[in-house]
């Protein structure tokens, strides 16, 4: 059948039942190939080398992709490898942990120790903050001086945390804050202020949590404010909206906080109020005769004998003593008063209010009214007056305080606003769930375009080429030009001979082919 082709014909068909063949080979092998998924991502070389050797080990397909940081095997095996390698501490996370004591000699000095000991605290350490979804990768440094034998010659432990975020990614003050309170609190002897928190660019983050600002308010005292103030506009928000309409009404609030912590210890004494606290009485009687016996004891002993003596002289006595104490006590009062911190101490309220607006009449032919321009009309000094004591009620207004209100009305921009396209924010799901799906498809769509576009004709070429089927029988034209005018002459219509040829058009230019070849 090729041998009623022309040279040219024959290379088509040849090279498209080729490409076919080749087409159909590389759709099996394309469709046989497992699917590939990360296993890990964002890995250090240190990582990606021990993972792939253990990969290599297990002959485990896998591919490498970001510059060898992404790591791929296929989809039915990689819960399994997860499991496997982190069986045996990969990845390990950069750094080293406290596996480094795994593997200890016995001529260590104390010294390479310590070394190792804060080696792999910092690793640990790292490990911990790594695994914030933010953080792509962290890096711990300590500085831990040795002790001293009296404490006021000690230095202080200090701690510094670089960590590089991922793209498009920023770390929350309370996440600073977090990390700040992680290191410190793993750290025996390491304060708070003493550690500092460095993102990628070198930007300093360990201030705006724990350090003062230019107004002398640390992170969780400004984010307490912003959320006092928050608080507040949403109160006056809502009430105004029920009453000026939807999106007609801005509020803004400022205040002013007081973050003292102020101890007052007060005594008060009431010298109007005297009790007794204590009285002691005591009394004591004494009655007795005194005789005397002429002279000191002892003088009569020096008298000469013979010398006159006196008679002796007698006396009678009577004592009496009486004692009392009373004491009084002036009543007292102690009193101890700590204050609340973050009390307001002054408010301020800017509050924007649209006005009304009045809509014109329709012209013919339009349905709605959107498109007619609508008047201005500002709100009454009574309205306003009105919105006021609204807002001051649903703020807390104080005079004390000396509190300020501004209520303005002003005419907002009234351009229609198209409404959000609807599941913009609503996670997609991934892709990769669907992936063998898609190739599957594919390959069956392009089996189906071969089979129809370049098989399907070259099998109806070769079927007009062969003899006819069964029961269909085909004129025979001439074969000459001679044999067309015998068979003229011998009185066969020239209308006949036309009809053959139309009714086999391939024979028939076969026939003029044959025709120009002879001539």
């Amino acid at each position: 059948m090729l041998s009623k082709f022309s040279i040219n014909q024959r290379m088509i068909i040849l090279i498209a039942l080729a490409g076919s063949v080749a087409g159909l080979i590389a759709l099996a092998l394309w469709t046989q190939q497992p699917d590939m998924q990360v296993l890990f991502t964002n890995l250090n070389p240190e990582d990606a080398a021990g993972i792939v050797d253990k990969l290599k080990e297990t002959k485990v397909p896998y591919e490498t992709t970001g510059g060898g940081t992404t790591v791929l095997v296929p989809s039915a095996q990689v819960h399994e490898l997860r499991l496997q390698l982190a069986t045996q501490g990969l990845p390990h996370g950069g750094g080293v942990g406290f596996e480094i004591f795994d593997r200890s000699s016995i001529g260590m000095s104390d010294f390479v120790q310590k070394l190792n000991y804060r080696r792999a605290l910092q690793g640990e350490l790292a490990r911990t903050i790594a695994q914030m979804p933010e953080i792509e990768r962290a890096r711990v440094h300590l500085a831990t001086p040795e002790r001293r034998l009296f404490s006021n010659e000690e230095n202080r432990a200090r701690a510094s945390v670089v960590v590089s975020l991922r793209n498009g990614q920023a770390l929350a003050k309370t996440q600073v804050n977090g990390i700040v309170h992680l290191v410190s609190s793993s750290v025996e002897g390491l304060q708070v202020k003493d550690v500092t928190v460095v993102d990628g660019h070198g930007r300093l983050l360990s201030s705006a949590a724990g350090g003062d600002d230019a107004a002398g308010l640390t992170g969780s005292q400004l984010e307490y404010q912003r959320t006092v103030e928050k608080d507040i506009e949403t109160r006056i928000q809502t009430m105004l909206e029920r009453i000026v309409g939807v999106n007609k009404a801005v509020v803004r609030v400022s205040s002013i906080l007081d973050f003292r912590k102020v101890e007052t210890t007060e005594e008060k004494y009431d010298p109007n109020s005297q009790v007794v606290r204590s009285e002691q009485r005591g009394q004591e009687k004494a009655n007795g005769v005194n005789g005397v016996s002429g002279g000191v004891p002892g003088v009569q002993s020096n008298v000469p004998e013979g010398a006159a003596q006196e008679p002796a002289q007698t006396s009678s006595s009577a004592n009496q003593t009486k004692n009392e104490t009373v004491n009084y006590e002036i009543s007292r009062t102690v009193s101890r008063v700590v204050e609340s911190t973050g009390s307001i101490k002054q408010l301020s309220v800017a509050v924007l209010v649209d006005g009304m607006y009045e809509g014109g009449k329709a012209s013919e032919g339009e349905k709605t009214s959107t498109s007619v321009a609508k008047k201005y009309v500002a709100r009454s000094e009574e309205d306003m007056k009105r919105i006021e004591e609204i807002v001051k009620k649903a703020m807390g207004y104080s005079a004390n305080r000396q509190d300020q209100v501004q209520v303005t009305n002003v005419q907002f921009d009234i351009a229609t606003e198209e409404p959000p396209a609807q599941g913009v924010e609503a996670a997609a799901e991934p892709a990769n769930s669907f992936t063998p799906y898609i190739r599957y498809a594919v390959g069956g769509g392009l089996f189906l375009l071969i089979l129809f576009m370049v098989v399907r004709p070259l099998m109806a070429m070769l079927g007009t080429t062969g003899q006819p089927a069964e029961g269909v029988t085909t004129p025979q034209l001439p074969a000459s030009v001679s044999q067309v005018e015998a068979s003229i002459a011998g009185g066969k219509p020239r209308a006949q001979i036309v009809d053959m040829a139309r009714g086999n058009p391939d024979a028939a230019t076969m026939v003029v082919k044959q025709w120009l070849k002879t001539s």
